[in-house]
């Protein structure tokens, strides 16, 4: 018997991903580095779980198969989750590895406008499942 995985697992990378990017502009905003620290490390629990996300993703594609129709890629949910998971990444190694990207207001300015559209992307690839799934 098959048990269909994905919808059980998919909510925590996107309530968490979607937290992280909350907690970083409210420790902006109020200049709380604790928050700053959580959001790190909530991000963290975030890209952990979204491998989750992904591997019962590409198990339910072998349902589905909607990855033989990439294109248009703006109405591929998994392939737009996956960009959005690149995009995440790559945002939490450069908070990383740039110590000092929450002191230059150029900078934060950026990272949010980033976080800003990764977090769009993220839910418009989630109502793009939801759809699949016949949910909505």
């Amino acid at each position: 018997m098959f048990i269909d995985l994905h919808p059980l697992v998919i909510h925590f990378p996107i309530a968490l991903l979607s937290s992280a990017i909350l907690f970083d502009f409210i420790g902006i905003i109020f200049n709380n580095k604790e928050l700053l620290v959580t959001s790190w490390w909530v991000m963290l629990l975030a890209l952990i779980s979204s491998s989750g996300a992904i591997i019962t993703g590409f198990i339910d594609d072998d349902l589905i198969g909607h990855f033989n129709n990439t294109f248009p890629i703006w109405k591929n949910h998994g392939l737009i989750q996956i960009i959005s998971l690149i995009s995440f990444s790559s945002l939490f190694v450069w908070r990383t590895k740039q110590i000092g990207l929450f002191h230059s207001i150029k900078l934060v300015w950026i990272y949010l406008l980033l976080s800003l559209i990764n977090v769009v992307t993220l839910f418009y690839g989630a109502h793009l499942g939801a759809q699949l799934a016949g949910r909505i």
